[in-house]
C-alpha cells in the first residue's frame, strides 16, 4: 500500500519505491504501480503497470482483480483523451466479464460499464435503470468502488433528467461514503470532481462550497497527486470568487493556468481567469485569457459579452449572448447567459428582448431551484420592473435577490442588487434611503476593486435631476463636506462615518468638482456661504 503519514498518503515515494523494483513485482504491488503512476502523472507507467498486473491476476486465476486493472486502464485513457485505446480496453473488459468464471464484481463492472455507455450516448432515460442496476449489484458484491462510480454516475444520469431531488440524495450519499474513508483513493478523486462539477453546473453553490473543500482536504492528503490538482483547485478559485476573495481566486485559477495538462481544465481555467480581471477592469488581460479558453475550445460568454458591455459595445454584447442562449444547456451557464441577457437589453432600451430572458430564467430557477439561481431570476425581473416605471413591485423582487445572496455569502453579487435597489428606492421618492443604499453597495465593490461595476453605479447614483440652484451634492456628499468645513482630516471623517479613506477621498474629489471649486478650504468657504457647513 501507499505510505502513510499524519494521514497523508506519499504517492511519489511509493511509485519511486515500486519502480525500483518493478521487474520483480506480484499483481497487487503492480496494480499499486499502475495507481501511484497515475497518480503522480506518469501516464505511461500507469499503463504498462496496469497492462502487466491484468495479465499477471489473470494466470494467478484472480478474474475479479484483472477486471479491476482493466476498468482502470479504459477510464484513464479515456479521460486522457485517448479515446481509441480507452475503447478498446474496455471491449477486453466486456471479453472478460463474458467467461464462464465471471463473479458478482466482475458483473457489477460490467453493468457498470454498459451503463455508462448509454450515458455517454446521452440516452438519459435508458442509462437510469442501467445505473440503478449497477448499483445494486455492486451493492450485492460489496464493491464499495463500483458502488460508488455507479451511484455517481447514477446522480448525474437523474440531475440531467430533471430529477433534482433523486439526484442530489445519490450524490450526498456519494460524498458521504468517501467522508467515511470507505471508498479507495483512485475511485474516491473522479467521483469528488464529478460531483461538485454537477452541483456547480446547476447552481447549488451552497453544497458545493462544502464539498470543495472535503475534495481541497483530500487533495492536500495525497502527496504528489496530478490528476484532480488542477480540477480541485479550480472548483476552490470559483467557489472563492463568489465568496468575494478575488485576489485568492485569481492566484488559484492562474496557477492552473501555469500547470493543468488536461485541456477543458486549462480551458475553464482560463475562462475563470479572464472573468476575475474583467470583473476587477483589466480588459486587456481579460481578452487575451478569452482568446486562450477559445482556442481550447471552450464557450467564452457571457463573459465576451460582459467585457463587450463595459467597453460600451452593447450591439456586439448582444450578438454573443444571443448565439450563447441558444447553445447553453447547462442550467448555471444558461442562467448567466440569461442574467447578462437582461442586463445588456436593459442598457440597450430594449425592454422586451429584456422581458423574454428575464421570463426564461425565471423558467430555469423554478426547475433547478437553488438559492443562486433565485437570487439571479429575482434581481432580473426587478430590474425589469423598475425599468418598466414599476418601482414599488422591483423593490420586494430586488430584496428576495438580495437575500439570497446574503444567505449564500456572495458579496458582489449583493452589492450589484443593492445598486437596483437603491435606483427603486429613490424612484419611489426616497433619496435618503437610496444614498444609503448606494453607499453600501460602493463600499462593497471599492473593497473588492470591481472598477467598470464602480463606474456603473456613479452613474445611477447620479442620475436624479436637481434643481438649477442645487450643486448637486448626495446626502452622504453634504456630510462629508460638513465634516470637511470643520477642518477634519480624510481619515477622521472616515472613522466617524464609518467609511475607508478611499472612500472619502472620492467624496471630496466629487464635492470639489460638483462646486466648481479647486481646493478644500474654498469648498468650506462654499459651505458656509451657502449654509452647507452644518451637519445634516
Amino acid at each position: 500500500m501507499a505510505i502513510r503519514e499524519a494521514g497523508v498518503v506519499d504517492w511519489t515515494g511509493r511509485f519511486e519505491e515500486l519502480t525500483a523494483r518493478e521487474a520483480a513485482l506480484a499483481g497487487d504491488e503492480l496494480d499499486e504501480l499502475g495507481q501511484a503512476a497515475w497518480f503522480v502523472g506518469q501516464d505511461d507507467v500507469s499503463v504498462r503497470a496496469w497492462e502487466r498486473a491484468h495479465l499477471r491476476y489473470l494466470d494467478d486465476g484472480d478474474l475479479s482483480s484483472a477486471v479491476r486493472c482493466v476498468f482502470w486502464l479504459g477510464f484513464t485513457l479515456s479521460e486522457r483523451g485517448d479515446e481509441v485505446r480507452g475503447g478498446a480496453w474496455m471491449g477486453r473488459l466486456m471479453e472478460l466479464c463474458a467467461r464462464d468464471d465471471a463473479t458478482p464484481v466482475t458483473e457489477a463492472v460490467r453493468a457498470l460499464c454498459i451503463a455508462h455507455g448509454a450515458f455517454a450516448r446521452g440516452d438519459v432515460e435508458a442509462a437510469v435503470p442501467l445505473l440503478r442496476q449497477a448499483v445494486e449489484r455492486a451493492d450485492a458484491a460489496a464493491d464499495v468502488d463500483t458502488f460508488t462510480l455507479a451511484t455517481m454516475s447514477l446522480g448525474r444520469a437523474l440531475m440531467m433528467a430533471g430529477r433534482i431531488d433523486d439526484a442530489i440524495r445519490e450524490l450526498d450519499r456519494v460524498m458521504l461514503l468517501i467522508a467515511d474513508g470507505r471508498v479507495s483513493d483512485r475511485a474516491a478523486g473522479p467521483a469528488y470532481c464529478a460531483v461538485i462539477a454537477s452541483l456547480l453546473g446547476r447552481g447549488d453553490v451552497e453544497r458545493a462550497r462544502v464539498w470543495t473543500r472535503e475534495l481541497g482536504d483530500w487533495c492536500d492528503s495525497q502527496q504528489g497527486l496530478e490528476p484532480f490538482r488542477g480540477e480541485c483547485t479550480l472548483h476552490r478559485a470559483n467557489v472563492l470568487q463568489l465568496g468575494g476573495e478575488w485576489q485568492a481566486a485569481t492566484t488559484a485559477a492562474e496557477e492552473v493556468c501555469a500547470t493543468e495538462k488536461r485541456s477543458e481544465t486549462l480551458a475553464n481555467a482560463w475562462y475563470r481567469a479572464a472573468d476575475l480581471h474583467r470583473v476587477a477592469g483589466r480588459p486587456t488581460a481579460a481578452r487575451q485569457a478569452l482568446r486562450q479558453a477559445a482556442a481550447l475550445g471552450r464557450e467564452v460568454q457571457p463573459g465576451l459579452a460582459l467585457l463587450s458591455r463595459d467597453a460600451g459595445d452593447l450591439a456586439g454584447a448582444w450578438a454573443g449572448l444571443e448565439s450563447a442562449r441558444a447553445a447553453a444547456v447547462e442550467p448555471a451557464v444558461r442562467a448567466e447567459v440569461l442574467a447578462a441577457a437582461v442586463r445588456v437589453a436593459l442598457d440597450r432600451g430594449r425592454l422586451s428582448d429584456a422581458a423574454a430572458a428575464a421570463h426564461e430564467l425565471s423558467a430555469c430557477a423554478t426547475a433547478f431551484d437553488t438559492l443562486y439561481l433565485r437570487g439571479l431570476s429575482s434581481r432580473a425581473d426587478g430590474e425589469l420592473a423598475l425599468a418598466q416605471g414599476r418601482a414599488a413591485e422591483a423593490l420586494p423582487l430586488l430584496r428576495a435577490s438580495w437575500a439570497a445572496w446574503r444567505r449564500i455569502d456572495a458579496p458582489y453579487e449583493a452589492a450589484l442588487t443593492r445598486v437596483a435597489i437603491g435606483a427603486a428606492i429613490r424612484a419611489i421618492g426616497d433619496a435618503e434611503g437610496a444614498e444609503l443604499e448606494f453607499d453600501a453597495a460602493r463600499g462593497v465593490l471599492e473593497g473588492l476593486g470591481a472598477i467598470p461595476d464602480l463606474a456603473r453605479l456613479e452613474r445611477v447614483a447620479a442620475a436624479a435631476p436637481v434643481a438649477a440652484s442645487d450643486p448637486g451634492l448626495s446626502r452622504r456628499e453634504r456630510e462629508v463636506l460638513a465634516l470637511v468645513s470643520r477642518g477634519w482630516s480624510n481619515r477622521r471623517i472616515a472613522e466617524h462615518l464609518f467609511l475607508s479613506e478611499r472612500t472619502v477621498a472620492r467624496h471630496v474629489g466629487s464635492i470639489l468638482a460638483k462646486l466648481g471649486v479647486p481646493s478644500r478650504s474654498a469648498a468650506t468657504a462654499y459651505a458656509f456661504e451657502h449654509d452647507l457647513a452644518a451637519a445634516r
